[in-house]
């Protein structure tokens, strides 16, 4: 009796162990997807090199951010439109942004295009 319930206890922790771990495990490579977003969101890098292509874009009176952010995806100036979002959510451009008419190039930073689309000098955000 005694060596079944030593075998029970032996496999209660080894469960326990197993699970914790799992825990851990989760936990890490979830703090290293958020680290990685996160870093995406902060440290922007344009879709081409240099001197990318012109695209000509036009943004409507009225027009809501993730309208424009999922405007400039579909024309290829950004690789994410949720990611532009976020960008211009966390920025000064948040309640900056105008209507009108611009050209863009892929080689533009996503907050170079924010400056642009808010009628500042996008040489500022270098």
């Amino acid at each position: 009796m005694n060596i079944k319930r030593a075998a029970l206890t032996v496999l209660s922790i080894a469960l326990k162990i197993v699970v914790i771990a799992v825990v851990i495990l989760g936990i890490v490579r979830l703090g290293g997807m958020a680290f990685d977003y996160g870093h995406s969101v902060f440290q922007e890098e344009a879709v081409d090199a240099e001197p990318g292509r012109s695209i000509t874009v036009t943004i409507e009176d009225g027009t809501d951010i993730s309208a424009i952010a999922k405007l400039l995806e579909d024309k290829g100036l950004v690789n994410d439109w949720k990611l532009f979002y976020i960008q211009v959510k966390v920025s000064k451009y948040a309640k900056r942004l105008e209507a009108g008419t611009y050209t863009l190039t892929t080689a533009m930073k996503p907050r170079e295009m924010m400056a642009v689309m808010a009628g500042t000098d996008p040489a500022e955000e270098e």
